[in-house]
């Protein structure tokens, strides 16, 4: 039984007549467990006896656990949770640039206080901080995350921040929409950005693979032919696959090791030769932190393993150009590397979404001309945002949006449900007539504005 014992107070290393008054109590290994500080002996004991109950009933927290310091336990949560490259560089910039040097130091019970947690990130986020709000908000999710883990392994009681809803900035809930596209919209990025480059953001919109997906297609899981039958008929259609272990193209950061380093400066010591010998002036670069790692890996999800139909008109396009393409992967670049998703878009997706200024024909440079805006702020998760936006506005069945756009179905719906030929037949005539029509939508418009400038 919980008893309370007097502790005496010391003044310039004697003791006085004040006290206060501390809790026993017996620990489930059968240690002796204390808590000082209490004003009275009732309340101590109290306190002992609940801690007792706690223990009997299986609930109880090591108060000495709750003292953890955040950075300890982080180390200790991130062995228990191992997630793909990606996650984890993304865990470890918000660790490292957010909330480590915020928390590291503080007790579990110190960072587990909703007040504190807000206070932090108001402060923290534009306009009165320096870090855009989504990325305070993606730190916030995370800190939630760990101390969830650390209600798990009980070294706290509860998870003060689950389901508890932080505003960060004021801006946070006025950001735009992802911008999504309509047919003739996406038919005019098409021509205007042409070849590999176009078929890639059409492509896109029209089968709403993730960027990893479609970077990461071999030419080997293109136009895969299927037959089924509708109505004892035959149904033939083709499918891009998309396989687990090596269907998705990842861009990883990796701080760069000692080798690492060694490796980076002899790749620039050839560079800066080369630029010699062509006779270029260049100077040489400071070594970067960390370099990024492209490979093929993992899918995202078990769920993201299908197949997703392509309509004919976009069959027609893949034939022609994978017959000519000399790579293996029919998205790379024209010189057979795998694309980065922010070279991809910033040399040919903005300069064709947002419009470009014209630049006059000078020596060595041929010049180039002015392209009005025509979908400002697409990107290429827009273009998956499209094509589940067609599917939607076109009742193409639930069970089959999931399956092609590689989501996991969390409900019983979604256990029961299955896609059937007269669906996949449904999607991609729907598909077909949206082709026609941001073909015919694009060309009208263009033909009016020359009947314009020639009056």
């Amino acid at each position: 039984m919980a008893y309370a014992e007097k502790v005496y107070k010391v003044r310039n290393g004697k003791q006085t007549k004040q006290y206060t008054w501390r809790a026993c109590y017996k620990k489930p290994d059968g240690s002796k467990g204390t808590e000082p500080g209490f004003p009275t002996k009732k309340t101590a004991e109290d306190w002992g006896d609940q801690q007792e109950a706690a223990i009997r009933a299986g609930s109880w927290i090591d108060p000495a656990k709750a003292l953890t310091k955040f950075g300890e336990w982080v180390e200790i949560w991130k062995t228990a949770n191992v997630k793909r490259p990606r996650t984890q560089s993304n865990r470890a910039y918000l660790l490292d640039k957010l909330l480590l040097p915020e928390w590291e130091h503080s007790t579990l019970v110190e960072v587990n206080n909703v007040f504190a947690v807000k206070a932090w990130a108001l402060r923290t986020a534009k306009p009165q901080g320096t870090v855009d709000p989504s990325t305070v908000s993606q730190a916030r999710s995370l800190l939630s995350a760990i101390l969830s883990g650390a209600e798990d392994a009980g070294y706290i009681a509860a998870n003060k921040l689950y389901g508890r809803r932080i505003t960060v900035g004021a801006d946070h809930h006025d950001e735009d929409e992802e911008i999504w596209a309509q047919p003739d919209e996406a038919f005019r990025l098409y021509e205007r950005m042409g070849g590999v480059h176009g078929l890639m953001a059409l492509t896109d919109c029209y089968t709403g693979l993730r960027w990893g997906e479609l970077a990461g297609l071999h030419r080997d899981n293109c136009l895969v032919k299927r037959t089924d039958r509708i109505d004892g008929k035959p149904f033939v259609r083709h499918v891009v696959r998309l396989v687990p272990d090596v269907g998705a193209l990842h861009e990883d950061p990796v701080e760069l090791d000692e080798e690492g380093l060694k490796a980076w400066h002899a790749a620039e010591d050839a560079r800066l030769q080369e630029c010699v010998e062509k006779g270029w002036k260049a100077r040489r670069r400071k070594p970067p932190k960390s370099v990024v790692n492209l490979y093929l890996g993992r899918l995202k999800n078990k769920y993201s393993k299908r197949e997703v139909d392509v309509p004919e008109f976009l069959v027609r396009l893949l034939a022609a150009h994978i017959e000519t393409w000399p790579f293996e992967y029919p998205f790379s670049t024209p010189g057979g590397q795998h694309w980065r998703r922010g070279n991809f878009t910033r040399a040919h997706l903005r300069p064709a979404a947002d419009g470009r200024k014209e630049i006059p024909r000078k020596v060595g440079f041929a010049g180039r001309a002015e392209w009005e805006p025509i979908l400002p702020g697409f990107t290429m998760r827009g273009a998956r945002h499209t094509h589940d936006t067609w599917m939607k506005d076109d009742g193409v069945d639930r069970a089959l949006r999931y399956l092609t756009m590689g989501w996991v179905p969390k409900d019983i719906e979604g256990t029961y449900e299955h896609v059937t030929p007269e669906m996949r037949k449904h999607r991609l005539d729907c598909l077909e007539a949206r082709w026609e029509r941001g073909q015919r939508v694009a060309l009208g418009a263009r033909e009016e504005i020359a009947k314009e400038l020639i009056s």
